[in-house]
């Protein structure tokens, strides 16, 4: 065979009421600016550039390797201002290409193969090397993968996958029986997929020992990308698009008209992007069957990039950057190069997005504030925009324990608090309805008598008015305090109870026992000493926000680990539910303590409409709107007894009713 590029051929590249209204992300410079305009360039390195660019974790730095132009066998690392422009360091020549990406550790070492066979290790503050570490042959297109204990993988033109330490020693090789040119990716368990020339895909054990392998009609040049359900998507020259699964096993593969030497990417909506040979960009559903192919004047080695807001974006051979919606590939925009574009998109943070073309020039191009996704599991060539080469470990260990809401009622309003427990087997919740002791807090205007009804679907299956009425008073006291719950005087007339769900939907109601109207508490606690089997997935509720009053869920996180929720403020989405007089335009704050952590009006504002889409259809969320005022946002949260506060309000001191919701997102 002839090595791709290496000279004959070119191919593969708790409670708070919070006071501010956060503005909507996204905003200055980038909103102003046309999206998919020069932000600056042609940035020109002096050489030809097959390498993609990698952005450093603050998003101040873009890195990117080179080929001399004066120099046939010379090459170096490239770091270059991400704000201006120009050049911050550059490599001493190295004896010979930079083909391969560079991939940019969390210290800020950067890591980048060489064709004199060395992987190289750079200092991020000078350029200057680290260490060496020698494969023994060239290495090309194969990119650095970083384990998460720090471990580096790269491919090599000796054929074989190696293993090296952070200081630079080898822990291990791995023979393959031909020249690898694919990038490794690294799975949740510590499995490293790669791609050989001797046309198979390698599963290898983190610690070198072989799992599996996948064969195919053709050289494995493209790199491959890993679902969240751990299925392995990579192309062939024999031009097929495969999806095998973690145990080696063919689901499908998709026949395109071309070899497919770009590497897929994924959609937050599980939609697999890449591009071929024949001149098509293709869009494969999870089940291998076509949703659209794309326009490309020329053949495709570039791997695209997919954005928060679910924009694809993807180079062509023909000179063009073309960002399409994932829907129907209409475009959006495109930019037009110089050259061939072999070099992948990367966005950064802040939705800037550089790329590199043949001829040697970087360019910024501007977005719309839209960042990479964080909700697809494999969004972009090496996985981010330090080419990590990592599948993300999920959220796990973390839980919901428990959700409080206050808000005013009686008078014809209840607050309404819902509940969604997943699970196997019943466990023990505490609900309560606060009225009158929310005096002894200082809160103004507390319900004199507050009663609390239990819905399963329509069919009420528990009430109280005053707590311990039922003669549970010590029951109930012993909840209390088991759950970190502040304790309720004796005789007052709060509502409470405790009692055993089975995994289903629920619904708690809290209004007057007197008829009375003022401000009421729902809250709902995990009271169950099991996180494991059984567990809050969901909780909701429904209250009146006032012209001179926010509702305020509280939220509490448990167990030992982290989780990832979705978070919601519905007002004008309620109206097709029947709901009259909804909040017109909610706006909500998310807090930890008195942190603010995020801010939303409008869901689709902020530029993560793909990505909120995505993890409303997985929870099971009802849809929103595109363009609606209802709020919506994603966040990682920690568990161990965190406290969180949201707040919605109404934009200009309206009101109406909302429905806040809180899912934890698989």
């Amino acid at each position: 065979m002839t090595f791709p590029g290496h000279p004959a051929r070119r191919h593969l590249a708790g409670w708070l009421l919070a006071l501010a209204i956060f503005a909507a992300a996204g905003g200055g410079e980038l909103r102003a600016q046309a999206e998919g305009s020069r932000k600056w360039g042609p940035f020109s390195v002096g050489g030809l550039i097959h390498s993609s660019p990698a952005v450093s974790a603050d998003g101040k730095t873009i890195y990117v390797g080179v080929r001399s132009k004066t120099n046939t066998y010379q090459g170096s690392l490239i770091a270059i201002d991400a704000s201006s422009g120009s050049t911050k360091w550059q490599t001493k020549p190295l004896p010979d290409w930079v083909e391969s990406s560079p991939a940019v550790a969390p210290d800020g070492t950067i890591y980048v193969g060489c064709w004199d066979g060395n992987l190289y290790a750079f200092n991020a503050s000078d350029g200057a090397v680290r260490w060496k570490y020698d494969t023994g042959v060239a290495i090309s297109f194969s990119s650095p993968a970083i384990g998460v204990d720090g471990t580096i993988y790269i491919g090599g033109l000796d054929s074989a996958l190696h293993a090296v330490s952070p200081s630079g020693a080898r822990i291990w090789r791995f023979p393959a029986e031909n020249q690898v040119y694919s990038s490794p990716a690294i799975a949740r368990d510590g499995t490293i997929y790669f791609g050989s020339s001797d046309n198979n895909l390698y599963a290898v054990n983190p610690d070198g020992t072989k799992k599996w392998h996948f064969a195919t009609g053709g050289e494995v040049l493209s790199s491959p990308a890993i679902d969240a359900d751990g299925t392995i998507y990579f192309g062939s020259s024999d031009r097929r698009l495969y999806a095998v699964t973690p145990g080696g096993v063919l689901k499908w593969s998709y026949l395109t008209g071309g070899e497919v030497q770009a590497s897929p990417v994924l959609g937050p909506d599980g939609t697999i992007y890449v591009g071929s040979l024949d001149r098509n960009f293709y869009a494969i559903m999870r089940d291998g069957n076509l949703r659209w192919t794309g326009p490309a004047g020329k053949s495709i080695v570039s791997t695209a990039a997919v954005r928060g807001d679910g924009t694809v974006i993807y180079g062509s051979d023909d000179f063009k950057l073309r960002a399409v919606n994932p829907a129907d590939a209409t475009s959006k925009w495109t930019f037009p190069a110089t050259d061939i574009i072999e070099s992948s998109p990367v966005v950064a943070p802040d939705g800037t997005v550089y790329v590199a073309q043949y001829d040697g020039s970087l360019w910024a191009i501007f977005g719309n504030g839209s960042p990479l996704s964080t909700y697809s599991s494999w969004p972009m060539r090496g996985h981010d925009a330090a080419h990590s080469g990592v599948s993300p470990a999920p959220s796990t260990g973390g839980q919901l324990v428990n959700l409080s809401t206050r808000a005013p009622a009686g008078g014809g309003t209840n607050l309404i608090a819902g509940l969604v427990v997943s699970g196997n087997a019943p466990k023990r919740f505490l609900l309560r309805g606060i009225g009158p002791t929310l005096a002894d807090y200082n809160v103004p205007g507390a319900m004199a008598d507050s009663a609390f009804e239990l819905f399963a679907g329509p069919v009420k299956i528990a009430e109280n008015d005053n707590w311990g009425s039922a003669g549970d008073g010590a029951a109930l006291r012993d909840a209390f305090a088991s759950v970190g719950a502040f304790p309720l005087p004796t005789g007052s007339k709060d509502a409470a109870l405790v009692m055993s769900l089975v995994p289903g939907a629920y619904t708690a109601v809290v209004g007057s026992g007197n008829g009375g109207t003022g401000a009421v508490l729902v809250e709902a606690y995990d009271a169950g000493s099991d996180i494991a089997s059984t567990r809050l997935v969901n909780l909701a509720s429904r209250a009146r926000v006032t012209a001179t009053g926010a509702v305020t869920p509280g939220l509490v996180t448990g167990g030992n680990g982290t989780l990832r929720v979705l978070v919601r403020a519905v007002g004008p989405g309620l109206a097709g539910f029947g709901v009259a007089d909804v909040l017109a335009r909610p706006t909500m704050n998310f807090f930890s303590g008195q942190k603010l952590l995020r801010s939303n009006t409008g869901w689709t504002s902020d530029g993560l409409k793909g990505d909120l889409a995505a993890a409303m259809q997985a929870v099971g969320a009802f849809p929103l709107t595109e363009g609606s005022a209802d709020c919506a946002m994603l966040l990682p949260l920690n568990g161990n007894g965190s406290n969180y506060t949201i707040q919605v309000s109404g934009v200009g001191a309206t009101a109406g009713e909302v429905l806040v919701e809180v899912y934890v997102v698989p």
